[in-house]
């Protein structure tokens, strides 16, 4: 009886395991892409129609020749040059925002490589970590993967700092920690 032991490599291992990427948003195609599908199917039945025509699997009369005799008495004016630059801009906008990168919404944490943590898991730990320091009655947060706005209601403005200090430390396993920035509501002191 044989037995045969195989050692892999640190580097062999960490080849075979990559990280995962950052999820990324649909981006404004997003908004886009139903209306261009609904253009294209209603581009496809006039072309199905007229194919069908033209084979004889159907009666009827054709709709693209009735719109090139429309069209055929038509003369240069300015409604003309009006609609050809408008279809011009919305192709080139259609094509630009085809070609668009798509949203980044996901931050990376430091020691774990492939784990992602959304804008918004990140707001949330902002404001749970802000609700724990004394003198906090509330706190809303809103974030991006570069920085971190967080409102207090406190019973004084001199919570920004352990705020700031509390929040920070909260999000440092972050790999790039983001900017904090601090708002403190506190009530008014008259004398």
């Amino acid at each position: 009886m044989t037995t045969t032991t195989t050692t892999t490599t640190t580097a062999t291992t960490a080849a075979a395991a990559r990280a995962a990427g950052a999820r990324t948003g649909a981006g404004r195609v997003g908004a886009l892409g139903p209306v261009l599908a609904v253009l294209l199917l209603a581009l496809a039945v006039v072309v199905g129609r007229e194919a069908a025509l033209g084979l004889g699997w159907a009666s009827g009369t054709s709709w693209l020749t009735a719109a090139a005799d429309a069209l055929d008495g038509l003369a240069p004016s300015v409604a003309v040059v009006v609609a050809s630059c408008a279809a011009v801009v919305l192709g080139a906008w259609c094509v630009a925002t085809g070609l668009s990168r798509r949203s980044r919404k996901a931050v990376a944490l430091a020691a774990t490589p492939g784990v992602h943590l959304g804008v918004r898991d990140v707001a949330r730990l902002a404001s749970g970590a802000a609700r724990r320091c004394d003198g906090v009655l509330e706190a809303r947060t809103s974030a991006s993967r570069r920085s971190v706005t967080v409102t207090v209601r406190a019973t004084s403005a001199a919570v920004r700092d352990d705020v700031r200090e509390t929040v920070a430390t909260q999000l440092a396993p972050l790999a790039r920690a983001p900017r904090v920035r601090v708002r403190v509501q506190a009530p008014e002191v008259s004398s």
